[in-house]
């Protein structure tokens, strides 16, 4: 429990690093995995999904506004997966594969949902948004920067709730398939003549 608290609460922070303005590109998956990877010890299986994420949209542009996934949720939800689910089977090195292809897709979905949650949460926030902007001209600039921290205590809350979410579905889902699938699917390539 307390792995899924710590990659939630870092999920969270860097939600807020990538949403704010301050962006110091740490949110960035392969920064994400390798932090992730750090909480649970284990950088080298945290830094090589969070790679494979950052490598898997090194080429996107998001022209005329095109969505972009959540990168950042969906760097630290591979890289947690990825860790934990090979713990979880006791790092079986013929299923360290199949683990890593279903942490990427699982991390692929909750990229997906972190956006969606984030669009939806910026159709409402324009009622802070423009209160802010009237308190600022009013002078009341601590009343403005309040209303800033409450719509970036809202990503670090959408950062916490889905990976928490993602993490505590997906570690034993994967795991459970891993071990279901395990030496039926293929052999393994030391077998081969």
């Amino acid at each position: 429990m307390i792995h899924v608290l710590s990659t939630s609460l870092l999920a969270g922070a860097l939600a807020v690093d990538d949403r704010s303005s301050v962006r110091l590109m740490i949110s960035q998956p392969i920064c994400a995995g390798l932090l992730t990877g750090f909480a649970l010890g284990d950088p080298g299986g945290g830094f090589l999904a969070g790679a494979l994420i950052q490598v898997m949209f090194l080429g996107v542009i998001p022209v005329r506004g095109m969505p972009m996934p959540d990168l950042a949720l969906g760097g630290v939800a591979a890289s947690a997966l990825y860790v934990l689910a090979l713990r979880s089977i006791n790092g079986d090195p013929g299923e360290k594969g199949l683990v890593l292809f279903l942490s990427l897709v699982s991390a692929l979905v909750v990229a997906l949902v972190g956006r969606a949650l984030h669009r939806f949460w910026e159709g409402r926030s324009y009622v802070l948004t423009e209160r802010a902007v009237r308190c600022v001209d009013a002078g009341r600039f601590r009343l403005a920067s309040a209303l800033h921290f409450s719509s970036v205590g809202v990503h670090f809350a959408i950062g916490f709730a889905v990976v928490g979410v993602a993490v505590l579905a997906g570690v034993p889902a994967i795991g459970g398939i891993a071990r279901a699938v395990s030496g039926k699917w293929c052999e393994p390539l030391g077998s081969l003549p």
